[in-house]
């Protein structure tokens, strides 16, 4: 699921979100599109406003080949 999904899902706008993570709306646009990473704490407040697992979040999830 990506943020885009989630955040459609829930019925809530970038600006919704922004606000209420204590970011930018710009900042928010940023990690929705994969343009700019999000720390630890601001990736788990946005799966709290959105209320998913950060697990599921496609942007999130390990990239790495298995070892």
């Amino acid at each position: 699921m990506t943020l885009k999904e989630a955040r459609e899902k829930r019925g809530i706008s970038q600006e919704k979100i922004s606000r209420a993570v204590n970011i930018s709306l710009k900042h928010y646009q940023n990690i929705e599109h994969g343009i700019t990473a999000p720390t630890v704490n601001i990736a788990l407040h946005i799966c709290e406003v959105l209320e998913v697992d950060p697990r599921v979040i496609n942007e999130w999830k390990d990239r790495r080949p298995p070892a």
